[in-house]
């Protein structure tokens, strides 16, 4: 049974983030937490699942290469942050699978490049994805709000205090492990709400 027994973080609304990091190694088995993810995703009615990933960027031959090196999927009550390896391994499988998901709508912002990038690089295909600005633009009839980043339209959206969001960026270099977990956290929970608060 997955456990996210990594440190816990309480929102701006009083909820709660249990969150999971996880350098993946050529052994680790990772599909129980994709598991824990998924269910998560389910149980919470909207079957959507928040997710943000990290590029290493090298240049070979005077072109560009683009290596998937992190990622992160958010739901209501969780956050997973996984470091992948260099090379790929086998175990990556299961992240194919979960992403290629049919069950559930991966949520982002300013994901097209991403999504690109993808399947160009690494032959991963998201099934079901929505870029959760171009909706708010759509609901809130406010073109503008689709170019915004996380915090930006979080805030627009929610209304929330950032102030917490804030003093970890402000200071992300020499931020610790921990707060870049929390950051990361917040990050999530917040677009989970946006698109939660847009489907109403």
């Amino acid at each position: 049974m997955a456990s996210f027994d990594g440190q816990g973080f309480m929102m701006v609304d009083n909820s709660w983030i249990q969150t999971k990091a996880i350098d993946v190694g050529s052994t680790t088995d990772i599909s129980p937490y994709l598991s824990k993810i998924l269910e998560d995703s389910v149980w919470n009615g909207n079957r959507s699942i928040v997710f943000d990933v990290y590029w290493d960027v090298e240049s070979v031959n005077t072109k560009s290469e683009w290596r998937l090196c992190s990622v992160k999927f958010s739901t209501k009550n969780f956050c997973l942050f996984l470091r992948l390896p260099n090379p790929f391994s086998d175990n990556l499988k299961d992240l194919y699978r979960f992403f290629a998901s049919k069950f559930v709508t991966f949520v982002g912002v300013q994901i097209q490049e991403d999504l690109a990038l993808l399947k160009e690089n690494h032959g991963i295909v998201i099934r079901s994805s929505l870029e959760i600005g171009k909706l708010a633009a759509v609901a809130r009839g406010t073109p503008i709000v689709e170019f915004l980043g996380t915090r930006e339209l979080a805030h627009k959206i929610l209304w929330y205090d950032m102030s917490r969001l804030d003093s970890i960026q402000s200071k992300w270099d020499e931020a610790s492990s921990n707060d870049r977990l929390e950051a990361a956290a917040i990050e999530g929970w917040l677009i989970f709400n946006v698109y939660d608060q847009l489907q109403q």
